[in-house]
């Protein structure tokens, strides 16, 4: 992978853990945090063309709702991230510590959301240090979070393909 300067309710057909791919939904929010910011993403799936994506509607409620998390609290995930004083060794202990505080109290929705903006918000510094390998390290760490401690809840939730999550992104449109 490499980073770059660059100037409602879902209906799914097929059965959701063929379509809903963890490693896919956090590199794709990624992209957009990074995107946002002027940069761009190479993933490897980026380098094998394109193809269809039964997730779209997902992908646009996740960004909808963190851009409007971003937008009420980015100096506090700017600051959180900076404080974070990532390096080589200490970056995957240091990112995993806050994810485990986040979710101390318990896993809703919302929080999952922050989980992802607090996610893209490091990458994007991790990219303004000049230190883009840790993008990949951090999409890794996510979708290990995603596929471990977090997967029970998203299950018996709905899934990603729930009224949670529908009618967070309603609320995130309503809200403000």
């Amino acid at each position: 992978s490499s980073v770059s300067r660059s100037s409602g309710l879902f209906h799914v057909e097929m059965a959701q853990e063929n379509v809903y791919d963890n490693r896919s939904i956090v590199e794709k929010y990624i992209h957009h945090k990074l995107w946002k910011k002027g940069y761009v993403w190479e993933r490897q799936e980026d380098r094998g063309g394109t193809r269809h994506d039964p997730c779209s509607a997902l992908h646009t409620v996740l960004r909808e709702a963190g851009d409007e998390l971003e937008r009420l609290y980015q100096s506090d995930f700017a600051e959180m991230s900076k404080q974070l004083h990532i390096t080589s060794i200490t970056a995957q202990q240091r990112f995993t510590a806050v994810i485990d505080e986040l979710f101390r109290d318990g896993v809703n929705w919302g929080r999952i959301i922050a989980f992802f903006e607090f996610g893209g918000t490091v990458c994007v510094e991790c990219v303004n240090k000049e230190m883009t390998a840790h993008v990949d390290n951090i999409a890794g760490w996510m979708t290990e979070y995603l596929n471990g401690p977090l997967h029970a809840w998203i299950q018996e939730n709905g899934g990603w393909v729930s009224e949670g999550v529908a009618l967070l992104c309603t609320t995130f449109r309503n809200c403000c």
